[in-house]
């Protein structure tokens, strides 16, 4: 019985290491002057900070569009 309590612990704990280290990506994209224009994907700090301050071309700061895949 003390084992079974032990491995079930163990997984739990994996699966908690598991879905705390899988970070949420999305495919993005911004809207140019030629129209619809694929960046690709950001994940994690990276996506936030995209979808806070935009995606910058030169000078230039287009919104960003990103959608889960």
């Amino acid at each position: 019985m003390k084992q079974i309590v032990k491995i079930t612990a163990a997984l739990g704990l994996l699966g908690t290491f598991t879905l705390a280290s899988c970070e949420k990506c999305h495919e993005c994209h911004y809207d140019g002057p030629e129209g619809y224009i694929e960046i690709g994907e950001y994940c994690g700090d990276d996506l936030k900070a995209l979808e806070e301050n935009g995606y910058t071309m030169g000078d230039t700061v287009y919104t960003a569009h990103c959608e889960e895949h």
